[in-house]
C-alpha cells in the first residue's frame, strides 16, 4: 500500500469522463488535488496546460509526475493547508480529483467555501457520495447533505467499481459534481446554521427538540421557534429540508 494509503483509478475511461465533467464550465485555473500518478492527469494537462496546477502531498510521486508533464506547476503540500489563494490564483478556479477517503469531506468542505470557486469534481467512497447526495428522510440524509447544499447543487456523475483502481480498495466510488450557489446571505447566518446541524444530528433517534435539549439548548425556546415557523414537535431532524434547518436558525438566533 503507497505511503499514504492512496489508490489510483486505472481506468483510462472513467478518467476521461471525469475531465469532460469540466466541459461548458467557465473558470480561470483548473486544480488538481491529489494527481497521484497521473492517470487524470493525462486528460486535463494536454486540455488546460499553463492554466492547470496540481496538489500532491506525497513528494515521491513527483518525479513521475514531472517526466510524464513538463512544464506542470505542482504543489508538493497537504492539501488542507495550502494557500488556496496562492494556488488558484485570481479569477474563478475549478477544483477535481480522487479524493483520499479518511479526509475527503474535509476537502470539500474547504472547497465549497473557497470564494473563487467555479465548480468541483470529485471522487468519493460511494457511502459518502450517497451521504452527499440524500434528499430528506433518506437514510443517508444529513449533516454533510445540508452543508453541501447551502453551498452548492449537487449531482451524480457516475459509480465507479472497486476494480478500477490499483491497489483495489474495498469499497466503490461514486464522482460528483458541484457548481456553487450560496444559500445564507452572510457569514454569520451560515454559522449559526451549521452549528444547529452539528447538534440537530448528534442524537438522530432522538426528536428534533430533544437533540437540541440534549445539546444545551432550552427545550421551550426550541418548541416555540419550531411553532413559529410551522415544524411539528415530534419532527426529527432527517425530516427538515434546508429552508426548515435555515428558518429555524434564524428563529432560535432572533435573526
Amino acid at each position: 500500500m503507497p505511503k499514504y494509503s492512496q489508490v489510483f483509478l486505472a481506468d483510462r475511461g472513467i478518467c476521461a469522463r471525469i475531465a469532460g465533467a469540466l466541459d461548458g464550465i467557465s473558470f480561470d485555473r483548473v486544480v488538481e488535488i491529489g494527481p497521484g500518478g497521473g492517470a487524470l492527469t493525462e486528460f486535463l494537462y494536454p486540455r488546460y496546460g499553463e492554466r492547470m496546477r496540481a496538489v500532491e502531498i506525497d513528494a515521491a510521486l513527483l518525479p513521475n509526475l514531472r517526466s510524464r508533464f513538463p512544464g506542470l506547476a505542482i504543489v508538493n503540500a497537504d492539501f488542507l493547508k495550502a494557500d488556496l489563494d496562492a494556488v488558484a490564483g485570481p479569477g474563478r478556479a475549478a477544483f477535481i480529483g480522487n479524493l483520499p477517503y479518511e479526509c475527503s469531506t474535509a476537502i470539500l468542505e474547504r472547497v465549497l467555501s473557497f470564494p473563487g470557486l467555479s465548480a468541483a469534481v470529485f471522487m468519493f467512497q460511494k457511502e459518502v457520495a450517497r451521504k452527499i447526495l440524500a434528499a430528506p428522510n433518506d437514510h443517508d440524509y444529513g449533516y454533510l447533505s445540508l452543508l453541501s447544499a447551502s453551498r452548492a447543487e449537487a449531482s451524480l456523475l457516475t459509480d465507479v467499481k472497486a476494480g478500477s483502481f490499483r491497489p483495489v480498495p474495498a469499497v466503490d466510488s461514486s464522482v460528483v459534481v458541484f457548481r456553487p450557489r450560496r444559500y445564507f446571505p452572510d457569514d454569520a447566518a451560515e454559522a449559526a446554521f451549521r452549528d444547529l446541524l452539528k447538534k440537530a444530528f448528534m442524537h438522530r433517534r432522538k426528536t428534533l427538540a430533544n437533540s437540541l435539549a440534549l445539546c444545551g439548548a432550552d427545550k421551550a425556546s426550541v418548541a416555540a421557534a419550531m411553532r413559529a415557523c410551522g415544524l411539528k414537535a415530534a419532527a426529527r431532524a432527517q425530516e427538515l429540508a434546508l429552508a426548515d434547518f435555515a428558518a429555524l436558525s434564524a428563529a432560535l438566533s432572533g435573526r
